[in-house]
């Protein structure tokens, strides 16, 4: 079992100071914040996903981790390796791709305990891919890991690409790029609704935002991959295949169109995430 680097809190005030000296240095020298500042903790404990807290930081792996509470954060320290998501907190099924293992941004509420261990995804659509089949995933990654280990972290792709969910750039296993596109919702770059009721409008808008990340990432339209759309109105989606294929690409086999009662609101008709190859 190995400690994490930080002084438990059980000791008195000087103590204290030193583990916020310590995590202050923490950010100057590693800037990445482990699974968006949630407790990793907490999803023993409480079953749950909790924000941790800025000031009950620590460092473990050349990584920040906060937690919710001073026990959390003693209980960390104490055995981090239990705590600790498997493959640094990046997604679990990125990991696990084959010649295009890489490592990616996570959801924190998209996550599962296996056999004591904690794994996020990049959303809660791949949780479910990968639930299908955790074992195996499990297995692929794990041999993966020591490769993609040795990749850069990815890269948040700008503006006019929308913030948040954030798009990313991901240097894969076996060379070259992926620019992953989070879900793009029919919204101008005000953050307005476009097209209320109009499918065919909303399509044409959450394509030009596709588009916009594609730039953004080096990518266009023919190098997209696969793509997953969660729609409203699935059959009335299929009446526009001469826009999804200016948009969208050509289908594939990976690419999948899931019916969902609602999106980010009633407004909403249409969300799509992308998929592109790059050098």
């Amino acid at each position: 079992m190995r400690k994490a680097a930080l002084v438990g809190p059980t000791v008195l005030s000087f103590g204290l100071v030193f583990a916020s000296l310590l995590s202050s240095a923490a950010r100057g020298d590693e800037g990445r914040l482990s699974i968006s500042g949630y407790d990793p903790v907490a999803y023993f404990t409480d079953g749950k996903p909790i924000q941790g807290k800025p000031d009950l930081e620590t460092l473990w792996h050349r990584l920040r981790w906060r937690f919710a509470s001073v026990s959390h954060r003693d209980m960390f320290v104490k055995d981090p390796d239990r705590y600790t998501p498997q493959y640094d907190g990046y997604c679990a099924m990125g990991t696990s791709n084959d010649a295009a293992a890489h490592k990616d941004t996570v959801d924190p509420t998209a996550w599962a305990i296996v056999d004591g261990k904690l794994y996020f995804t990049h959303n809660q659509h791949w949780l479910n891919v990968w639930k299908e089949k955790a074992a195996e995933h499990i297995k692929q990654a794990d041999r993966e890991w020591q490769a993609v280990n040795k990749l850069p972290p990815p890269e948040i792709v700008g503006p006019p690409c929308a913030a948040s969910p954030p798009t990313t750039k991901v240097a894969v296993r076996d060379g070259g790029h992926w620019v992953v596109i989070a879900g793009q919702l029919p919204r101008d770059q005000a953050g307005n609704v476009v097209g209320k009721g109009d499918l065919k409008a909303q399509i044409e808008q959450v394509g030009k935002n596709v588009g916009a990340c594609l730039a953004g990432g080096g990518a266009s339209v023919k190098d997209i991959v696969f793509t997953v759309s969660y729609v409203t109105q699935p059959a009335e989606l299929m009446k526009y295949a001469d826009l999804r294929l200016r948009y969208f690409g050509p289908p594939t086999p990976q690419s999948a169109i899931l019916p969902v009662p609602q999106l980010a609101g009633p407004d909403y008709l249409l969300q799509v995430e992308a998929f592109a190859a790059t050098k």
